[in-house]
């Protein structure tokens, strides 16, 4: 029961690290959307539909990230009292857990979206861009699992 508070904690105080450097924030959230729609040659019309949805992902996911970072400031503070209440702490856990989700299905409706809007050639230099990001320094943060693995 102690490691699992433990990791709890440990994972709660890498996250509030990573919350409090405006500059790390920015690394997690990926490349700039400007820069890929650039790289994929975007039409005028493409990129007037593309920034639409990722501002529409932006204000849909701004209140969950401020959500979550609360969210892990509690989870913090019930893991670091003297004696922490197990239940409690994973029942906070949980509740940051299903923030994450739904941070995760925002950034997958808005992927989905935004390779709609792309043409063949476009949609392939996007998934191999998507998957270059997955299985790079930030891979932690950008991975979907693949079909039928266990994640």
């Amino acid at each position: 029961m102690k490691r699992i508070v433990l990791a709890l904690c440990i994972t709660a105080a890498a996250s509030l690290a990573l919350a409090q450097e405006p500059h790390m924030k920015m690394r997690m959230m990926g490349p700039d959307p400007g820069e890929i729609a650039a790289t994929l040659g975007l039409s005028a019309d493409q990129k007037v539909q593309w920034d639409s949805i990722h501002q529409q992902l932006q204000a849909s996911v701004e209140p969950l990230h401020q959500q979550l970072m609360t969210a892990h400031q509690q989870l913090e503070s019930l893991a670091s009292a003297s004696n922490p209440d197990a239940t409690a702490v994973g029942k906070q856990f949980l509740a940051a857990r299903a923030i994450e989700q739904q941070v995760k299905a925002a950034h997958e409706a808005a992927h989905q979206k935004l390779t709609a809007l792309l043409t063949p050639d476009q949609k392939a230099k996007f998934d191999s861009l998507h998957h270059d990001m997955a299985h790079g320094p930030m891979e932690m943060h950008m991975r979907h699992p693949e079909p039928g693995s266990r994640e």
